[in-house]
């Protein structure tokens, strides 16, 4: 319909639009994929294109796992949710087609192409700050990020932060060496401001990798300087992390924390021998003056009063409360409650436990729940809600079904149906709403599609890149190291954003790496 010209434009307008809206929301990530389809359809000679995909063994390869989903859709219960997965996974379908048949990009669009990332991943995260730190007051660290998970957004954070680190040793001029540094420098305190403690541990290996590939190669003084920036980060991280644990953990020296069978005012105290429980190291289930507590919470709320006891209402409001109060290390009476101010019964109110909570930094919440969610643990006490240690219930959850249909696996749509009725037969600790999918790619893999379909995922994940190891783009390795780790942690594949990730860098990569290889077109 076009010329070769126009076509070409939209072709890179697409691709470059893909790339940055990758990181601004879903309709971003979608319309310019229908903006490449439809130039490929409207542009023809599809003669041509479909012989250079026949002929093509890593276009198969890695659409193998589109694949592997329709065939689970045979032997599926739930057609609606195979449905929507295959629905999320049909980039991995055209995509490859779209690329292995298009002329290849070179070294100046692909630049371009990282430029257009780098600035939707500023976009992103500004926009995030702004959200979270100036037009609203959001608490939750798992609300940080505005446009995907905040796991996701760790990851596309890391590849920004590999591209900024490429483009600093790669870079001709100076003051793009600066500009990408101070960008670079930027895309770390996002990962800190917003409390992505998944994207920290990943720019770790991040760093690490960059250590063992670049340094050596540079001269001794950087060698010294990077080695000695990265231990000194280390110290940091670990001394925050263990200042934090013992803050919480090692009990303080008061008297809140010393037992006693009276409150000042006579009244029999509430003292537990096994809870261990524990806010800023104040014990929370000690010198508890239950009826106190009542009659003086009903006092002033009397539309959110509690009560104690076997016929228990609104007990979360009471467990709220004396966290509270323990986080203060004031006795849990209504001398305690005397000594909260106005500030602290809206704190309570909104659910906050504990009184530093409204002041922490993001990176301090996400400490606090690792730190509880350790405790509880280690303890035996409740698991809800907790999100790593949750992840050994989904695990245990996943070998049964997998015991149970070891070798085709339950079908693309029956994962989380087949989940849920393993957690109840097993009598799981976890509540209805934590019957959750494994949180690792490999094992729901292996749900849905049994140890068959693992095999050949693994197959179409890594041959390609043996295949072409000589050709893969520098970039491609840190972005490599991501993946897998993110692959472990969670499950990648069953969101847009988790498969664009995938998608979309994983096959720019290999498709500039084939391109350099049959074509002598290597992009550097």
């Amino acid at each position: 319909m076009f010329s070769p010209k126009i076509h070409r434009y939209l072709f890179l307008f697409g691709l470059f639009s893909l790339a940055f809206g990758l990181m601004v929301g879903s309709v971003p990530t979608s319309v310019p994929q229908f903006i490449l389809l439809g130039n490929w359809i409207i542009e023809g000679d599809y003669k041509r294109k479909l012989s250079l995909l026949k002929t093509n063994k890593l276009f198969w390869i890695i659409t193998s796992i589109f694949f592997l989903h329709l065939v689970g859709m045979l032997y599926t219960q739930n057609i609606s949710d195979g449905l929507t997965d295959l629905r999320i996974k049909v980039p991995l379908l055209f995509l490859p087609g779209l690329l292995f048949s298009s002329k290849p990009i070179d070294a100046k669009e692909f630049k371009i192409l990282l430029y257009c990332f780098i600035a939707g991943s500023v976009v992103n995260t500004a926009w995030c700050l702004i959200y979270n730190y100036i037009l609203h007051t959001n608490d939750v660290v798992r609300n940080a990020s505005r446009f995907m998970s905040h796991i996701r957004l760790g990851l596309y954070i890391n590849v920004a932060i590999a591209c900024c680190f490429y483009f600093i040793i790669n870079g001709i001029k100076a003051i793009y060496k600066v500009l990408f540094a101070i960008i670079l420098v930027y895309f770390v305190f996002t990962l800190y401001a917003l409390g992505l403690a998944s994207g920290l541990v990943n720019m770790s290996f991040l760093a690490i990798f960059a250590l063992i590939i670049f340094l050596f190669k540079q001269k001794l003084y950087i060698k010294i300087g990077s080695i000695v920036i990265l231990l000194i980060s280390t110290s940091y991280i670990i001394y925050f992390f263990i200042s934090f644990l013992n803050s919480q953990l090692v009990v303080q020296k008061n008297e809140s924390n010393t037992p006693r069978m009276y409150n000042a005012a006579g009244n029999l105290c509430l003292n537990s021998d096994i809870s261990t429980q524990k806010e800023n190291g104040n014990y929370v289930y000690m010198n508890i003056q239950t009826i106190e507590l009542q009659k003086e919470w009903s006092r002033r709320f009397p539309d959110d009063s509690f009560t104690y006891g076997a016929d228990s209402n609104n007990l979360q409001r009471y467990n709220v409360l004396i966290r509270y109060m323990a986080s203060k290390g004031v006795f849990k009476d209504s001398a305690g409650m005397a000594l909260l101010s106005d500030q602290d019964f809206k704190n309570i109110q909104n659910n906050v436990t504990n009184y530093k909570y409204p002041e922490w930094s993001f990176m301090q919440k996400r400490a606090y729940e690792f730190v509880w969610e350790y405790d509880e643990f280690v303890n035996g006490r409740g698991i809800n809600g907790h999100s790593l240690t949750m992840r050994l219930y989904f695990w245990k959850a996943a070998s049964v079904v997998i015991k149970n249909n070891f070798l085709f696996g339950v079908g693309t749509g029956d994962v989380q149906d087949e989940l849920n009725k393993t957690y109840i037969e097993t009598h799981s600790p976890l509540t209805k709403q934590w019957f959750k999918r494994p949180h690792n790619q490999f094992i729901t893999i292996t749900v849905s599609l049994g140890i068959l379909g693992l095999l050949v995922f693994i197959f179409s994940f890594l041959y390609p890149v043996i295949t072409l190891r000589k050709h893969l783009h520098i970039l491609f390795w840190p972005y490599f190291l991501i993946l897998c780790v993110s692959f472990i942690l969670e499950d990648t594949l069953e969101t847009q954003a988790g498969l664009s990730f995938y998608a979309f860098f994983y096959l720019m990569f290999i498709v500039l790496a084939y391109n350099s290889k049959t074509q002598q077109n290597p992009v550097d």
